[in-house]
């Protein structure tokens, strides 16, 4: 049985709007700065041995952000951390290289066999139409630095979010440092980076 719709009353949409502001306040972050954990490269074949792994592991860049920590510092660190974890050429990553048009672009060049000018993006997750087109899903454009980010880059950098104050560096608000996925160069990741390290107490 259908009943008709009634109008909503002035106190339940008093009520609506008052649980929407709830829900779009910044709320307090616990930030917590640890010495980096290594992190094997992010495109590596399986068949190192444990030894080869661990010799590896040794030539992971490492860095302990502290309210001394430059933000000189930060970028070199970054330059070095993205050629080996991506297993890139050094020379070819400058503070201004952007992140996916430029680092993650090259590792597409590598893996696909192409050159850097013919890389190609393609969709991921995608159904398919009765006409047999791919339909939905989302380009692949962006999805290693994005699996970089989700993965590993809080152990690389050292940087960890908690539940609590206590075992907490210092408390955030949510929106106070923005996000590591609207990043676009390296320069950009080490102002993000830099801005954590100037509220170290």
């Amino acid at each position: 049985m259908n009943y008709p719709e009634q109008p909503a009353r002035q106190e339940e949409l008093n009520t609506l709007q008052e649980l929407d502001k709830i829900n779009k306040e910044v709320k307090p972050m616990y930030i917590k700065i640890v010495p980096t954990s290594p992190v094997l490269p992010q495109m590596l074949d399986d068949d190192l041995s444990e030894k080869e792994e661990r010799l590896l592991l040794t030539k992971c860049p490492t860095i302990h952000l502290s309210a001394t920590t430059s933000h000189e510092h930060i970028t070199t660190f970054l330059i070095e951390l993205f050629a080996y974890y991506f297993e890139l050429p050094q020379d070819k990553i400058k503070p201004d290289s952007d992140l996916v048009d430029d680092i993650e672009r090259m590792v597409w060049a590598r893996e696909l066999g192409v050159s850097f000018e013919n890389v190609t993006y393609g969709r991921i997750f995608c159904s398919r139409d009765e006409d047999g087109n791919a339909v939905g899903g989302m380009e692949d454009r962006g999805i290693i630095i994005a699996m970089m980010f989700m993965l590993d880059f809080s152990d690389l950098v050292g940087i960890k979010e908690v539940d609590n104050a206590v075992d907490a560096t210092f408390e955030a608000m949510d929106d106070e440092f923005g996000n590591y996925n609207d990043c676009a160069t390296i320069n950009d990741l080490s102002d993000l980076i830099y801005s954590v390290c100037r509220r170290i107490l």
